[in-house]
């Protein structure tokens, strides 16, 4: 008897917040307020900017990922390496949180060509020093990104869109400036 009521309970309760989330509308007028407004073209190119650096931050967390375990004798890179890939992970979120924000889908994979590059990147270490290769792709996928938010600055328009755009700039300038000091020292 107790089962049978904590199953009716179970079921009647998602039920009750469905009908919750829309008591007092009638049908189409709950079909508009679950259909999103239309966006202008202007955000529609800007949703587009941040979605193609979404796709780069996704691509980029995943061959920081990579690239630390390619290094063969320097302990203190791999940890860099994966705190740098998750850093690229809370930006890739901040850029998706945005793109919600202004009433878009963010992106959620990365570009073929990431994953082309982390191939290359693989094969590069089998003739290379690994721990060169390394912080060498490492370096040069934040160079990519740099360039591609120097990109997009001018092709956003909101307040928030250019001030996000301007940290995450800020943020790799400062591990291209880290990198190169590392690669120095490689």
């Amino acid at each position: 008897m107790k089962k049978s009521l904590l199953a009716g309970v179970a079921l009647a309760l998602p039920l009750s917040f469905a009908a919750c989330s829309s008591a007092g509308l009638t049908p189409s007028e709950t079909a508009v307020a679950e259909t999103p407004a239309p966006m202008s073209e202007t955000m529609q190119k800007e949703v587009a900017e941040l979605n193609k650096l979404t796709r780069i931050y996704i691509d980029a967390a995943a061959l920081y990922k990579q690239a630390a375990d390619i290094p063969d004798d320097t302990k203190s890179l791999k940890p860099a390496l994966l705190e740098l890939a998750k850093e690229k992970n809370m930006q890739r979120d901040l850029l998706q949180d945005r793109v919600l924000e202004i009433g878009g889908k963010p992106a959620e994979h990365g570009e073929a060509l990431g994953t082309a590059h982390r191939g290359f990147t693989s094969l590069r270490t089998i003739v290379d020093n690994d721990t060169e290769v390394a912080v060498e792709e490492v370096l040069r996928g934040e160079r990519y990104i740099l360039e591609e938010l120097n990109k997009a600055m001018p092709n956003t328009v909101t307040p928030e869109t250019k001030q996000l755009l301007a940290n995450l700039r800020t943020d790799t300038e400062r591990e291209i400036s880290r990198l190169e000091q590392i690669d120095q020292a490689v």
